[in-house]
C-alpha cells in the first residue's frame, strides 16, 4: 500500500512538472502583444486593415517600427517617431513590383544617367504630405538587392522627381 501511494505521488509530481501552470500561461498570453496599445492604435488608424505581427524600438528609443500584413497578404512596415512624448506615424512602406509603379516615376528613373531596372522597389507613403517615395534597389554581383536604395523618386500630385 505504501508503494502504491509513492507511485501515485510520483505520477502526480511528474504531471505537475510537465504541465505549464495556468497562471504562467495567462501571463504569457496577456503579454503577447508585439507593440504597446497606444502605438497599435495609431498604426491601425493609419493602416486600417493591418494585422500587426511585430514591432520594436530603435536603439535610441525615439523610433518605433511596426510590421504587419494586409488581407491580400502584402507585408507592411509602419515607421513612427516620437516627439515630446507622443508617437506619430512617419511613413508606411511595402515592397511592390516595378511594373506597378506609375509610368511618370519609371520614366524619371530611366532618364537618369546610368539608370537601371530595379530588382526591389519599396513604396514609402509619407504621412506628412501623402507623397510617395519609391526606393529603387540595384542588383549586386550575386543578384541580390543592394544594401540600400540606389535611387529614390518622389511622386506627389502627379509629378515625379528623382531625389538627390
Amino acid at each position: 500500500m505504501y508503494a502504491n501511494r509513492k507511485l501515485i505521488a510520483l505520477a502526480v509530481l511528474a504531471a505537475a512538472v510537465c504541465s505549464t501552470p495556468a497562471t504562467v500561461t495567462a501571463q504569457t498570453e496577456a503579454s503577447a502583444s508585439p507593440v504597446p496599445a497606444d502605438v497599435a492604435a495609431l498604426v491601425s488608424a493609419a493602416v486600417p486593415e493591418i494585422a500587426i505581427t511585430g514591432g520594436g524600438l530603435n536603439a535610441s528609443g525615439n523610433q518605433f517600427e511596426v510590421t504587419g500584413t494586409l488581407p491580400n497578404g502584402d507585408e507592411v512596415e509602419v515607421d513612427m517617431v516620437q516627439s515630446n512624448g507622443a508617437w506619430t506615424v512617419d511613413e508606411v512602406q511595402r515592397d511592390i513590383e516595378w511594373s506597378t509603379v506609375p509610368e511618370p516615376v519609371r520614366a524619371a528613373a530611366a532618364a537618369v544617367p546610368n539608370s537601371f531596372e530595379p530588382i526591389r522597389v519599396i513604396e514609402s507613403t509619407q504621412a506628412a504630405d501623402r507623397s510617395i517615395v519609391y526606393e529603387l534597389f540595384r542588383a549586386t554581383a550575386d543578384g541580390s538587392p543592394s544594401g540600400g536604395p540606389a535611387m529614390e523618386v518622389r511622386w506627389h500630385e502627379g509629378s515625379a522627381e528623382v531625389m538627390p
